[in-house]
C-alpha cells in the first residue's frame, strides 16, 4: 500500500503534463489585464493611406443596438500578441503593419468572465501599401430553450461594405486605463 500512494502522484503528475490547459488569452491577443477608456471622434470618417512600406487594417465594429438594451460593447483588438486599442459601439480603429502573416484577435472587455473569455480570431497575409478591412459584429443570440447570449465574429470585408461602414462609423480613440 506504501508504493500505491507515490506511484498515484507520478501517474498524475505525468498525465497533467502531456494535457496541458489551453492559455487562458489566445497568442494574437494582449494581455488579460490591460482594459481601455474609449472615446468616440464622430468628425473622422476618411480612409488614410498606408506609411510606405507597410500595411494599413482597419477594424470596424458593427453593432446594432437593441432597444431595450443598456449595453454598448468595447471590443479590445489585438495584433500579432499585443492590443492595439479598443472600440465601443459602432466604431472603428486603425493601425499599421509590416509587410507579413499577421494575427488578430476581437474580445469584448467585460466585467463579466463569461463574456471577457470569448475571442474570436483571424489571420492574413499583408503586403506593403495595401489596405485590409475587418469587421466585428456583436449580437445578441437567442436560443430556442429561450436563452440568449452574446456573439462576436471577426471577419474581412471587401472595400465597398468597408466604406459604408466607416461612412457610419465613428473613429474610436481609445487609452488603456491607467
Amino acid at each position: 500500500m506504501r508504493f500505491a500512494i507515490p506511484f498515484l502522484l507520478f501517474a498524475s503528475s505525468a498525465f497533467a503534463q502531456n494535457h496541458s490547459a489551453p492559455p487562458a488569452v489566445p497568442d494574437s491577443c494582449g494581455p488579460v489585464n490591460i482594459q481601455f477608456n474609449v472615446k468616440q471622434d464622430r468628425t473622422q470618417h476618411s480612409l488614410s493611406q498606408p506609411e510606405p512600406g507597410k500595411a494599413l487594417v482597419y477594424l470596424i465594429e458593427e453593432f446594432e443596438e437593441l432597444p431595450t438594451s443598456f449595453i454598448t460593447p468595447t471590443i479590445r483588438v489585438g495584433a500579432d500578441g499585443a492590443w492595439v486599442g479598443a472600440t465601443k459601439g459602432t466604431s472603428f480603429l486603425f493601425f499599421s503593419v509590416e509587410p507579413g502573416e499577421h494575427h488578430l484577435c476581437a474580445n469584448w472587455q467585460s466585467s463579466s468572465s463569461k463574456i471577457s473569455k470569448q475571442f474570436s480570431l483571424t489571420s492574413f497575409t499583408a503586403e506593403s501599401g495595401k489596405v485590409y478591412f475587418f469587421k466585428v459584429a456583436p449580437r445578441l443570440e437567442a436560443f430556442h430553450d429561450g436563452g440568449n447570449a452574446w456573439s462576436k465574429d471577426l471577419a474581412p470585408v471587401n472595400a465597398d461594405e468597408a466604406n459604408y461602414l466607416l461612412g457610419i462609423s465613428s473613429l474610436s480613440v481609445s487609452h488603456p486605463h491607467k
